[in-house]
């Protein structure tokens, strides 16, 4: 959280989180879209510790994202660089800064988060294509349909909790069916990776596949629909058994769940260390806390905590080893949040199970 706090502070001075830390060109420009759900780690953090420090951080997120809201209601692709900047709307940068907004408004009862995230919402409905995807308004750098905008599905019905606009539910049902095609038996998505040219990434990294559980257990959470969860529950537990067997979660996987990658997608790791210990509390199987404490102990042994650089002080890598294929040589700030977030749900896990025995 130190490091997030500095990452911050190179932002820019605006408000809005450095996207990281390259070893090779130093602090990177602010990120539109990981600030945004940066915002929700801050206030569980100010909560945890009756910081108040993180929590005036927080609102100060919030308020740069009003900022950089495009005209449309959307926000935009990529890093911020300036008004000038000519970078597209995008729709999986847009969920995630709608899920800070709600979350500063039922924090702050500060309208201006609502109606920012209405914009947005209404921005994102229109959209959408009849069949619940979105293929309008992707990167120039991405694939036209993701299923990871599952987790912008989630975030419409953190909306809709919020304003009752039947519009937002619709559409996030119709991503979510959607979504549920595009498994297959085994617990992999289809159009799933970066990209889909055979020169570029084209698998799916670690780091997507468990944003897919992320917003199927969101969307479970807000909705109790059991085929939710039991979607998540299929991937989740497909990499539980690949992580027991190798000790090691590799970066990236194709639709066998095979695996040629030489490094592990940090991300990724504290993602689904995330999901494992979120999952015990609904299907009782303690194997997944066992498995999350393993792949939480796997990260931290990453984690330069002891070197005089500031810089480096409790950032998380993109890959281990730092020259691994995804975000080689950088330590990024999606990775400290999504760390941050386990080593909270570790705890409040390792509490409740003390409970238990004692009681």
């Amino acid at each position: 959280m130190g490091w997030l706090c500095r990452a911050q502070d190179r932002g820019g001075g605006g408000g809005g989180v450095s996207a990281g830390y390259s070893l090779l060109r130093g602090w990177l420009p602010p990120y539109p879209e990981t600030t945004g759900y940066i915002i929700p780690t801050f206030f569980d953090y100010a909560h945890r510790t009756a910081n108040a420090e993180f929590y005036a951080r927080a609102v100060r997120m919030a308020d740069w994202e009003l900022q950089v809201q495009l005209p449309s209601g959307a926000i935009q692709a990529g890093f911020y660089r300036g008004n000038g900047s000519k970078r597209p709307p995008a729709v999986f940068n847009t969920g995630q800064v709608v899920l800070g907004w709600c979350r500063a408004f039922s924090e702050t009862r500060d309208e201006r988060y609502l109606d920012a995230a209405v914009r947005a919402g209404n921005w994102l409905a229109d959209g959408q294509d009849s069949d619940g995807a979105w293929r309008q308004h992707a990167p120039e750098t991405e694939t036209v349909v993701h299923a990871y905008d599952v987790r912008t599905a989630w975030s419409l019905l953190e909306l809709y909790q919020l304003v009752d606009e039947q519009r937002f539910l619709d559409a996030a049902r119709r991503n979510l069916e959607w979504t549920l095609a595009q498994q297959h038996d085994n617990g992999w998505f289809e159009h799933n990776a970066f990209f889909v040219s055979a020169d570029k990434w084209n698998v799916p990294l670690t780091h997507t596949i468990a944003y897919v559980m992320e917003g199927l257990m969101g969307a479970w959470s807000c909705l109790r629909d059991d085929r939710y969860l039991e979607a998540a529950l299929r991937t989740a537990t497909r990499l539980r058994e690949i992580f027991e067997q190798r000790g090691v979660l590799p970066g990236e996987f194709d639709r066998t769940w095979s695996a040629n990658a030489t490094y592990s997608c940090l991300t990724g790791n504290a993602q689904v260390a995330g999901v494992w210990l979120r999952l015990p509390r609904e299907c009782r199987d303690p194997q997944f806390v066992s498995a999350a404490l393993g792949l939480n102990r796997y990260v931290k042994a990453t984690q330069l905590l002891h070197t005089a650089n500031l810089d480096l002080r409790g950032g998380v890598k993109g890959s281990q080893p730092i020259f691994g294929r995804y975000t080689p040589l950088t330590f990024v700030n999606w990775a400290a949040k999504f760390f941050a977030d386990a080593l909270m749900l570790e705890e409040h896990v390792a509490g409740a199970r003390t409970t238990e025995v004692a009681s």
